[in-house]
Protein backbone atom coordinates (compact mmCIF):
# COMPACT_ATOMS: atom_id res chain seq x y z
CA UNK A 1 0.00 0.00 0.00
CA UNK A 2 1.31 3.40 -0.89
CA UNK A 3 2.07 5.52 2.66
CA UNK A 4 -0.15 8.34 0.61
CA UNK A 5 -3.02 6.29 0.91
CA UNK A 6 -2.19 4.98 4.56
CA UNK A 7 -3.95 6.55 7.46
CA UNK A 8 -1.54 7.30 10.03
CA UNK A 9 -2.28 7.45 14.09
CA UNK A 10 -0.95 10.88 14.83
CA UNK A 11 -0.85 10.49 18.80
CA UNK A 12 1.34 6.81 18.50
CA UNK A 13 3.80 9.29 15.88
CA UNK A 14 3.88 11.93 18.83
CA UNK A 15 4.59 9.30 21.39
CA UNK A 16 7.04 7.88 19.90
CA UNK A 17 8.80 11.42 19.08
CA UNK A 18 8.32 12.22 22.91
CA UNK A 19 10.02 8.91 24.36
CA UNK A 20 12.97 9.55 21.89
CA UNK A 21 13.41 12.47 23.13
CA UNK A 22 13.34 11.79 26.81
CA UNK A 23 15.85 8.75 25.91
CA UNK A 24 18.48 11.36 24.65
CA UNK A 25 21.61 12.05 27.24
CA UNK A 26 20.93 16.41 26.75
CA UNK A 27 22.47 18.34 29.48
CA UNK A 28 19.77 21.13 28.07
CA UNK A 29 17.12 19.50 29.18
CA UNK A 30 18.08 17.98 31.91
CA UNK A 31 19.04 20.86 33.04
CA UNK A 32 14.81 22.38 32.34
CA UNK A 33 11.67 21.52 32.99
CA UNK A 34 9.92 21.40 29.74
CA UNK A 35 7.04 20.68 28.10
CA UNK A 36 6.26 19.00 25.03
CA UNK A 37 3.92 20.29 22.83
CA UNK A 38 2.61 18.40 19.47
CA UNK A 39 3.67 20.40 16.21
CA UNK A 40 3.30 18.80 13.04
CA UNK A 41 3.61 15.57 11.29
CA UNK A 42 5.20 15.51 8.14
CA UNK A 43 5.72 13.14 4.64
CA UNK A 44 9.01 13.63 3.35
CA UNK A 45 9.70 12.10 -0.35
CA UNK A 46 12.98 14.25 -1.22
CA UNK A 47 15.32 15.25 1.12
CA UNK A 48 19.23 16.48 0.45
CA UNK A 49 20.53 14.73 3.17
CA UNK A 50 17.53 12.31 5.05
CA UNK A 51 16.82 9.02 3.41
CA UNK A 52 13.37 9.34 1.93
CA UNK A 53 10.74 8.37 1.79
CA UNK A 54 9.70 9.45 5.53
CA UNK A 55 7.76 10.44 8.27
CA UNK A 56 9.34 13.98 9.86
CA UNK A 57 8.14 14.24 13.51
CA UNK A 58 8.37 17.88 14.88
CA UNK A 59 7.79 18.43 18.89
CA UNK A 60 7.56 22.02 20.48
CA UNK A 61 9.85 22.39 23.47
CA UNK A 62 8.35 25.12 26.04
CA UNK A 63 10.14 26.27 29.24
CA UNK A 64 7.27 25.07 32.17
CA UNK A 65 8.03 28.12 34.37
CA UNK A 66 7.87 30.87 31.64
CA UNK A 67 5.99 29.19 28.60
CA UNK A 68 7.86 30.02 26.10
CA UNK A 69 9.44 28.19 23.57
CA UNK A 70 13.26 27.38 24.01
CA UNK A 71 13.48 24.60 21.13
CA UNK A 72 12.62 21.64 18.84
CA UNK A 73 12.92 18.19 18.49
CA UNK A 74 12.66 16.47 14.96
CA UNK A 75 12.28 12.90 14.59
CA UNK A 76 12.62 11.46 11.15
CA UNK A 77 11.63 7.61 10.66
CA UNK A 78 10.63 5.31 8.12
CA UNK A 79 7.16 3.62 7.25
CA UNK A 80 8.31 1.10 9.49
CA UNK A 81 8.74 3.16 12.52
CA UNK A 82 12.28 2.70 12.58
CA UNK A 83 14.74 5.10 13.46
CA UNK A 84 16.30 7.55 10.98
CA UNK A 85 17.72 10.42 12.34
CA UNK A 86 17.23 13.06 14.85
CA UNK A 87 17.90 16.99 15.78
CA UNK A 88 17.45 18.87 19.02
CA UNK A 89 17.68 22.28 18.49
CA UNK A 90 17.38 25.19 21.42
CA UNK A 91 17.05 28.80 21.06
Amino acid sequence: MDLFEKKINTKEFYNLAIECYYNLDSEEYQNNEVILIDKSISFLIDHSFIPTPCFEIKIEIKNKTEEKIIGYYTLYINEEKEFIDEFLFFT
